[in-house]
């Protein structure tokens, strides 16, 4: 391999690995970049605020600071421009045509005028005649002579050049700032004297105005910066009390509440204000829960015992009969004829357990197409011959008021009142018994009430008769086939249906079930 091809192969290996370095760098800044814009995002909202106002801070200082160096360099360059075109107009005429034709010429050995010190020209500034035709006559340009074109001095010779009037020329050492004034009379004009001086000056002095306007600012910047990190911290601090107080929440004090003050910030009272909602929602839901759970447990123990009695009593005699022995038929059929009521008590158990579950589900009991307009007076009528089957030699008697429309299930209803009227059968005695079913309208609601002149309900268990599995009399209950679940499906569905049942009664003079819905609109609807 020659030299040359030694030298391209290291090249390009060179290359090579000079481009994967800098994809390499450039990957890792870019990966950098985004931790950081990562960890920026979750810092703390004090260094958001914060870095959003040094932000917007620094800006405005930055602006109004170049804002500020650009109008002063125009003023200043304006009133150098007004200075020096005064000074211009006070030179003689004559003196200018004097010194650019260069002393005179022959015919004069000194000029015919008096020229005093010429203390604009700088150091490294120029002087110039311009004559009516144009032409640019130098008188003193050490550093060279900016020339302007010549429209521009032909525009100045005839329409004349304002006192602050300057242009700005580029030479050799920098940029000069080119001021002309008019000679002569305005309507006959001699010519054009031009002076130039250069503008490091003014930049020197707009830059010291500049550092001095920068040290202020940043001054300024930091006193600010640090009154407004304690005002920040202040203003935060209501903020870390509901985080503090969030923290401390639990499930044993979901009764405390952060105080809402009238001094308090709008966003923080707010932000308190739903903190307390919530912590009001999530103790509804918690006690909510707990209470389910309870009913739910206490239900499982009452079902369970429930359950139980007729279990007990149909394994007993299964052992019985297991056992074998010398029954009569009259003992067999005795057995099997206690053995079918149990099955029959716990088969009624199940199913009523069951129709209380679906009672219980409100959006079940109000889904698909079972509502509609239901006559009170009309439904009870209709079951007339259930009734009095139901009520054997009791007295049975009807006060219906009217005949109220509710929107309703009427399977549901039909449910409610077959229950009120078993419970009013089963504690009213068949001599002397009477049953009344009444149907009202009161206001936007109606009534529907079974009353009965049976024992009555003492007053220490009337707060407890909707309760699943409870009994007034245990035994005598239990000796009726009744499980306790009759009441409790009646107030699991009238809930259902937005209406209420409450129980009103006297030991010894029966007892009254009034069912309250309310009445349905004209659209269909409940009012």
């Amino acid at each position: 391999m020659s030299a040359v091809a030694r030298f391209a192969h290291v090249a390009a290996v060179t290359a090579r690995r000079a481009a994967g370095g800098v994809r390499a760098f450039a990957r890792h800044l870019l990966v950098a970049v985004s931790r950081a814009c990562v960890r920026l995002r979750s810092a703390t909202l004090a260094l958001h605020l914060s870095l959003v106002t040094y932000a917007v801070m620094i800006a405005a200082i930055a602006l109004v600071g170049a804002l500020q160096a650009l109008f002063l360099r125009q003023f200043l360059l304006a009133e150098t421009a007004r200075s020096l075109h005064q000074e211009l107009m006070d030179v003689p005429a004559q003196a200018w045509i004097w010194l650019a034709n260069g002393s005179g010429g022959a015919e004069a050995s000194g000029p015919p005028f008096r020229l005093g010190p010429l203390p604009f020209l700088a150091a490294r500034g120029s002087l110039a005649y311009i004559d009516p035709s144009g032409q640019v006559h130098p008188i003193y340009a050490p550093h060279g002579l900016p020339v302007l074109s010549r429209e521009t001095y032909e525009a100045m010779l005839n329409f004349g050049v304002p006192a602050s009037a300057y242009q700005l020329a580029s030479t050799s050492h920098g940029r000069d700032l080119v001021v002309t004034a008019l000679i002569g009379p305005p309507d006959r004009p001699l010519g054009l004297a031009q002076v130039s001086v250069p503008t490091s000056e003014i930049d020197a002095m707009v830059a010291r105005q500049m550092l001095l306007y920068g040290v202020v600012a940043f001054a300024v910047l930091v006193a600010a910066l640090a009154a407004y990190r304690a005002l920040i911290r202040r203003a935060l601090v209501p903020l870390h009390r509901v985080v503090e107080h969030a923290q401390r929440i639990d499930a044993g004090n979901l009764d405390e509440r952060f105080e809402v003050r009238p001094g308090m910030q709008a966003e923080v009272r707010s932000l308190a204000a739903s903190f307390n909602g919530m912590l009001d929602r999530l103790g509804s839901a918690f006690w909510a829960e707990r209470d389910a759970k309870e009913r739910m447990r206490q239900f499982v123990a009452d079902a369970s015992h429930e359950l139980r009695t007729p279990l007990t009593a149909l394994s007993g005699y299964l052992e019985v009969l297991q056992k074998g022995g010398d029954f009569t038929d009259e003992e067999w059929r005795d057995a099997l004829q206690q053995m079918h009521g149990e099955a029959r008590r716990l088969a009624g158990l199940v199913e009523q357990m069951l129709r209380l579950a679906r009672a219980e589900d409100v959006r079940a009991s109000w889904a698909g197409d079972k509502r509609e307009r239901v006559r009170l007076g009309t439904l009870v009528m209709s079951l007339d011959a259930l009734w009095r089957g139901l009520c054997g030699s009791r007295e049975l008697t009807y006060r219906i008021e009217g005949d109220p429309a509710v929107f309703a299930d009427p399977d549901a209803l039909k449910q409610v009142l077959f229950n009120l009227v078993q419970n009013a059968v089963q504690h009213t005695p068949e001599e002397g018994g009477e049953i009344v079913i009444s149907v009202w309208t009161d206001g936007c609601e109606a009534k529907l009430a079974v009353a009965d002149n049976g024992t009555g309900i003492p007053k220490v268990h009337q707060p407890h008769v909707f309760e699943r599995f409870y009994r007034v009399d245990e035994a005598r209950s239990r000796a009726k086939g009744g499980a306790g679940l009759g009441l409790a499906i009646c107030k699991a569905i009238v809930e259902a249906h937005g209406g209420r049942i409450a129980c009103e009664s006297e030991p010894g003079e029966g007892a009254a079930f009034t069912v309250t819905l309310p009445v349905a609109g004209t659209d269909g609807d409940g009012a």
